[in-house]
């Protein structure tokens, strides 16, 4: 029997910060009226000091898991979709299972560019086709704004900070994934690209000069990339999921630019109200943002029993993928009520402030530390006659009870002093 990977769980975080195109006006040569009639986006959300790509995966999962009603220690796959991870190595995925206590399950990370999601699903509903997996977390999480030059203009207008997951799960009813559609065109590699800090360019003096460490993108050949293969791969993967295009109830494309969105609609003739747009919210978070959109697109009750939905992206590499979903909801999902939202945003909230006034205390505690230290003690100089230190007595002296001299307890002012002269 046919065994399918449909999704019982979704979840997302977008981190407190909000940053918006007049804020930006301040920052660079740009304007708002600029940033929406080019791109759509309104405003981004920024990661915080304490935010990073595995905590921000952490919100998002536990919250989906919180809906599936799966327990982490059910989990067989753990897979992150990012470009911008913890560390090179171990991978984010690992960090996030053991934050979650998922101590059964597989994890690794996957780097496709803002096309990761996509090809996220595919590896999980492979895992569990293939019957290795019976439950899968799937996350796209980012924090581009630690890899943006927040002096080019170009490119600093359109990235944002977030995470998305979903929980998917073995199933012997028909539904689900039903259909999947990767591609790679390597040959426009660099024209989205972070030239510095790999293995080809390490980081050093001349990389960070050059500012080789942030995102590189050519924008005319990107745009023209994305409207060639958006569409394209929505058609074929519905091809596949034998479904007309006039089937789609929901089209839910990377949100990357509102002018690509619009092109890839008109390819495949949907109306506008069929697709799903929340980029001028959030900018483009990469791999998170095909989470984050369904996880709204649900939220408002955009997404009923039985609709086929659409995912479809591109990204670096040059990348792109696309899916159909004919989705279920899980018996036991329950809609969230306002007020539980709102309690929600309140605790984020909560917990947010309560890291910023610790990272505060810190920071003044080390003030006032370096302010309680005694000032260095200079080194005497070259001409001052410095006592020669006494040399050990002989042997025969210590045979006959000489005692080698004792020298004077340090004052506490001077002890301090001596032991932070001392090479480690």
């Amino acid at each position: 029997m046919a065994t399918y990977a449909r999704i019982v769980g979704w979840g997302m975080y977008a981190p407190a910060n909000v940053l918006t195109n007049h804020d930006l006006e301040k920052m660079v040569d740009t304007s708002d009226e600029w940033i929406r009639s080019r791109t759509g986006i309104r405003e981004r959300r920024i990661a915080t000091e304490t935010d990073t790509t595995a905590s921000m995966a952490e919100h998002a999962a536990r919250e989906a898991l919180d809906r599936s009603r799966i327990l982490p220690s059910a989990v067989d796959l753990i897979i992150v979709a990012t470009v911008t991870p913890d560390h090179a190595f171990p991978a984010t995925a690992c960090l996030l299972q053991n934050a979650l206590g998922a101590k059964h399950a597989a994890a690794f990370d996957l780097s496709a560019g803002c096309t990761g999601f996509i090809y996220g699903l595919a590896m999980a509903n492979s895992m569990i086709q293939a019957g290795h997996a019976q439950v899968a977390v799937v996350i796209g999480a980012e924090t581009l704004s630690r890899i943006t030059n927040w002096e080019d203009r170009s490119t600093c207008v359109l990235f944002g900070d977030g995470a998305g997951a979903v929980v998917l799960q073995a199933s012997e009813e028909p539904g689900g994934i039903l259909s999947v559609v990767l591609g790679a065109d390597g040959a426009g590699g660099e024209h989205l690209i972070l030239p510095a800090g790999g293995s080809k360019m390490p980081a050093s003096l001349q990389t960070i000069a050059r500012r080789q460490h942030f995102i590189h993108m050519n924008g005319p050949e990107v745009f023209r990339f994305a409207t060639r293969v958006m569409g394209k791969a929505a058609r074929q993967a519905c091809e596949q999921a034998g479904i007309a295009l006039d089937d789609i109830n929901l089209f839910i494309p990377h949100q990357a630019n509102a002018r690509i969105i619009k092109s890839a609609a008109k390819y495949l003739k949907l109306n506008p109200d069929h697709v799903f747009q929340n980029l001028e919210r959030y900018g483009n978070t990469s791999s998170a943002s095909i989470p984050i959109a369904l996880c709204e697109a649900l939220e408002e009750g955009r997404i009923h029993n039985n609709d086929n939905l659409v995912l479809v992206g591109f990204g670096a590499g040059l990348t792109w993928g696309a899916t159909v979903i004919k989705w279920g909801l899980p018996v036991p999902y329950q809609k969230r009520q306002r007020w539980y939202r709102a309690l929600r945003w309140l605790y984020y909230r909560w917990v947010r402030l309560a890291s910023k006034v610790g990272w505060a205390i810190l920071k003044l505690e080390d003030r006032l530390a370096s302010r309680r230290q005694p000032p260095p003690t200079l080194p005497p100089s070259e001409d001052a006659e410095t006592p020669s230190p006494a040399a050990p007595p002989p042997p025969e002296a210590r045979r006959n009870g000489h005692q080698p001299p004792t020298t004077t307890p340090a004052s506490k002012p001077e002890a301090e002093t001596m032991r932070e002269g001392t090479p480690e």
